[in-house]
């Protein structure tokens, strides 16, 4: 993945992410130009669906659900969709 760099407009490479939550991301990247050699971060996050699954989120499998690796001590989470959002909802 690349983007593009603030300060000289150059193509910048990712360097290493890291999950925050379940659904947002930390991008570390570094500019591919030598005379700038820029390193900054982005966060993505906010997903919004484009189009509802064919059988739509709710048959989703609890099993199948993904898990992220480092979370173990929060609670899981399950999918729900609607008005074109994708929430998370804690299960009790």
């Amino acid at each position: 993945m690349a983007f593009p760099c603030p300060l000289c407009g150059a193509m910048s490479r990712v360097r290493t992410s890291r999950m925050m939550s379940a659904t947002s991301k930390e991008i570390y990247y570094n500019c591919s130009n030598d005379d700038c050699c820029h390193q900054y971060k982005t966060l993505e996050g906010d997903p919004r669906t484009l189009a509802q699954p064919i059988k739509g989120g709710m048959a989703i499998p609890l099993e199948q659900l993904r898990q992220l690796p480092g979370l173990a001590t929060a609670p899981a989470l399950a999918l729900t969709t609607g008005q074109g959002r994708i929430r998370h909802t804690v299960l009790k």
